[in-house]
């Protein structure tokens, strides 16, 4: 029996559309990078960096929407804050945190990725618990604001948001 499968030929690399999704991550990475040195808010970690990716790249996406961006970090931290002055901070408190953070973000219908890496540092640092105010919430709207601004800028080649709901 012959299962051969013919090879489906690859699109082509739309160079316009790399720029422009390049470019849109870039500004918004940037834009955390320049509040981060001016303010002293520590809003360039990682997960917001990644948060900054996915609204540059899939903007489109539901766990690139606004609504997703803010329930799914607040709440991940939320329950990473509460585990980790439980569990005292430590890598097994960071797993339990990032994997029990997406029952709520399930629960609430806003998945969003990065938000699992936000409990995951937060279980492995043990922040203030404050930490939810200072960066978390500003740096999810930051990132939220970046993507709407490019999306009026960028007209068509990056549509955000999709819903605010």
């Amino acid at each position: 029996m012959n299962t051969k499968v013919a090879a489906q030929p690859r699109a082509a690399v739309n160079v316009r559309a790399v720029a422009a999704t390049t470019g849109a991550a870039l500004a918004g990475l940037l834009l955390l990078a320049a509040i981060t040195a001016t303010t002293g808010l520590e809003l360039f970690a990682l997960p917001f960096a990644a948060s900054a990716a996915i609204v540059a790249v899939v903007p489109q996406a539901p766990f690139a929407q606004p609504r997703s961006i803010l329930v799914g970090q607040l709440s991940a931290t939320a329950l990473a804050l509460a585990i980790t002055a439980v569990m005292g901070p430590s890598v097994w408190a960071a797993a339990v945190a990032a994997g029990l953070s997406i029952a709520p973000m399930m629960l609430a219908r806003a998945p969003h990725p990065p938000a699992a890496a936000t409990a995951a540092l937060i279980g492995l640092t043990d922040p203030d618990p404050l930490f939810i105010l200072n960066p978390v919430l500003p740096a999810s709207v930051v990132v939220i604001a970046a993507g709407v601004v490019l999306g009026k800028v960028m007209r068509g080649a990056h549509r955000y948001p999709a819903s605010w709901r």
